[in-house]
């Protein structure tokens, strides 16, 4: 005899089926609708105009970085005097450290400015002292010697003498006045020589002398710009490294660097719009896309469902703030960047 059971029994168990059922496809529907947020937020490739692209990079000054004292000493020099400490101004030109050659250099430089100005006196004593007089007194000798052959032909044409006589003394006065000529062209020839030689050591002095400033210039390190000391590598004493002495930046050039995904590169251009909000800050500050890097680089990404890609192909762009005093003068703040 078949047994069935009670209608009551039946509903009940049907009424359970059915709201299991809607419990279920209520959870589904809540997963769906945070996905597609989720995965619009992450700006993957379709997504509707009125999405933004969103990435997030750091603060830094890329064009107004200087590692100052690097590879020109490199293993070679050592610190004798530290003129600066971390967070000092410094303007460009200023003397920050100095080298172990220093002194050598100095030496070098007052040696070579004695030897200069030793050469230019004994120049300017052979334009101007006694050798230039002599030349002058035997100038004069000369003139006078052409004076005296002049009056010696006269007075023969009107004396009463034998030609022959009277010719060979005209002949003696031509030949003391040739010697005379001589002597004076010989004069000058050797004080333009020694000119001449004199000029050709001065312009060797003169270059000794660049070569020792500039050796005594590079034991004077200096920085290359106007910026702040973030960074100390060396110190009095210590042989210089590869890391160089100490690092300055000016702040004046700040930007944000930020990755970007390739598959959004059509709506990331050097002058885009974008919007910017540091970490820690809930202020929003308005910006541009000054510079695009024009290299990919790949990275590891975060999938809206939490796992790990490192298949993440990116461009690096930096960001102008539309009003520069804003920037924050910290490097490597993190920052969040929306574009318009």
């Amino acid at each position: 005899m078949e047994t069935r059971a009670p209608v009551s029994l039946l509903r009940g168990r049907r009424f359970k089926w059915g709201a299991g059922l809607v419990a279920t496809s209520c959870a589904a529907a809540v997963l769906i609708l945070w996905l597609v947020p989720s995965r619009q937020s992450s700006g993957a490739p379709g997504a509707g105009a009125s999405e933004q692209l969103t990435s997030r990079g750091y603060t830094d000054a890329p064009a107004g970085t200087a590692v100052i004292g690097g590879n020109p000493w490199a293993g070679g020099a050592v610190l004798v005097e530290l003129r600066i400490k971390n967070d000092q101004k410094v303007k460009r030109g200023e003397i920050i450290a100095v080298l172990s050659n220093y002194s050598q250099a100095d030496v070098s430089v007052r040696t070579a400015e004695a030897q200069l100005e030793k050469a230019e006196r004994k120049r300017e004593a052979m334009v101007s002292g006694f050798r230039v007089t002599n030349i002058g007194l035997q100038e004069i000798i000369a003139k006078a010697k052409a004076e005296q052959v002049k009056l010696k032909t006269l007075e023969l044409t009107r004396s009463d003498g034998p030609p022959d006589v009277k010719q060979l003394q005209v002949d003696m006065a031509r030949t003391n006045l040739e010697r005379e000529q001589a002597k004076l062209k010989v004069m000058k020839e050797e004080l333009a020589l020694d000119l001449a030689q004199v000029d050709d050591d001065l312009k060797i002095l003169r270059a000794s002398l660049d070569t020792a400033r500039t050796k005594l210039e590079q034991s004077l390190v200096r920085s290359p710009l106007d910026g702040i000391v973030v960074q100390v590598y060396a110190q009095p004493g210590e042989r210089i490294g590869q890391n160089g002495i100490a690092k300055i930046v000016d702040m004046s050039q700040m930007r944000i660097i930020a990755d970007v995904d390739e598959r959004l590169m059509n709506r990331a251009h050097v002058g885009a719009k974008v919007d910017v909000t540091f970490r820690g800050s809930a202020n929003t500050y308005s910006g541009k896309i000054s510079r695009i890097v024009p290299i990919v680089k790949r990275m590891q990404r975060i999938e809206p469902d939490g796992g790990l890609t490192t298949d993440a192909p990116v461009v690096q762009v930096e960001i102008e703030l539309d009003d520069p005093s804003s920037m924050p003068e910290v490097l490597g703040r993190e920052a969040r960047v929306t574009g318009l």
